[in-house]
């Protein structure tokens, strides 16, 4: 168990950190407590980074031992292998969340994930759509398949994203007609915090 009970109550913590807990014993218990605070896909994703990552990489190491050099090391290692330099800083953000937990909990001093070990990657230029692009994606879409072309014409007319857009429940949907207005006759509007499914 990674926790005893401490009498010493003067550091404000309550417990007494067991000094041989190794970060895949932190890593596990810290991921078993968020599955209740996260959704499930940023669960599945961290568990994912946790147990094919950073637990083969850095789990035999005592959590109290962890430094930036081993982490730095670890994405240096990881960069040279040829892996991608986002997949990497999510890796190194899951292990700096779960750190920065630590520190909150009094666990640990400071978060030895802090500074980042390498400079988050940019993000690539997204091109839009011009409304004409989207028209003629849109009448293919008709043509090719209806259904998928209603699917289609929601995330475009309203920016909602696919998950979104699957998660919908007709509880969620509000149709409106509206008068006067050129265009569809009908328009969407979400709920935005009755979304989750």
């Amino acid at each position: 168990m990674p926790l005893t009970c401490g009498d010493d109550f003067s550091s404000g913590t309550g417990f007494t950190a067991d000094p041989n807990q190794t970060v895949t014993d932190y890593l596990t218990t810290w991921l078993e407590a968020k599955a209740y605070v996260l959704k499930p896909t940023t669960v599945a994703r961290y568990r994912d980074y946790v147990t094919h990552d950073l637990i083969p990489a850095l789990g035999a190491l005592k959590l109290d031992e962890l430094g930036h050099r081993h982490i730095a090391a670890y994405a240096h290692t990881q960069l040279e292998s040829g892996r991608s330099p986002v997949t990497v800083h999510r890796c190194l953000a899951t292990l700096s969340s779960a750190l920065g937990d630590a520190v909150r909990q009094h666990r640990l001093a400071h978060n030895p994930a802090r500074p980042t070990a390498i400079p988050r990657p940019a993000a690539p230029e997204r091109r839009v759509w011009t409304p004409q692009e989207a028209v003629r994606f849109l009448d293919y879409c008709h043509d090719a398949d209806p259904l998928i072309a209603d699917l289609c014409e929601l995330l475009i007319g309203t920016g909602i994203r696919k998950g979104e857009a699957l998660g919908l429940h007709w509880a969620d949907v509000h149709l409106k007609v509206q008068m006067g207005v050129t265009g569809p006759p009908r328009a969407l509007s979400v709920v935005a915090s009755k979304l989750t499914a």
